[in-house]
């Protein structure tokens, strides 16, 4: 089993709603793997968790942010490209305005996998059924409502 860790940023707006990012992952079957994660990536060797944050959702987003955190960190497995993975998940938070991100990505093979983005409100959030759209990680309604609510401006 591969280790990996990975920076996530579960970044807001100022209307409290979360920016998420739907991949379509290919599998071995032909069918894809289909969820939505907060933006974020692989932490690559000599990075911090908070320097792959900012890399990352300059890479991903085109945004230039101070993400704070870690203020979250999960541990999780899931098979990539025929290989189990062993992860664990740094978790920052950011704001920035609604129109401010674009889904750019880098490579040939991220834009492949990375189909959209979407702001979705803790409501929304709260209606997902898992057996139909798969958000990672599955507690993150709980995560957003406590974060909406400690958070001043």
């Amino acid at each position: 089993m591969r280790k990996r860790q990975a920076s996530r940023v579960l970044l807001f707006n100022p209307q409290g709603e979360i920016l998420l990012m739907r991949f379509a992952i290919p599998q071995a079957n032909g069918t894809d793997f289909i969820f939505w994660v907060a933006p974020g990536g692989e932490i690559e060797p000599g990075e911090s968790p908070s320097e792959a944050a900012h890399r990352e959702i300059f890479e991903e987003l085109g945004l230039s942010l101070a993400p704070e955190g870690p203020i979250r960190t999960d541990h999780n497995s899931f098979l990539f490209r025929d290989e189990m993975v062993d992860n664990t998940d740094f978790y920052f938070r950011a704001e920035c305005d609604r129109s401010a991100p674009k889904l750019i990505g880098l490579t040939p093979e991220e834009l492949e996998i990375m189909k959209e983005i979407r702001w979705w409100t803790v409501e929304e959030l709260d209606r997902v059924d898992q057996s139909l759209e798969q958000v990672f990680p599955v507690d993150l309604a709980a995560w957003v409502h406590e974060l909406v609510a400690n958070h001043t401006p």
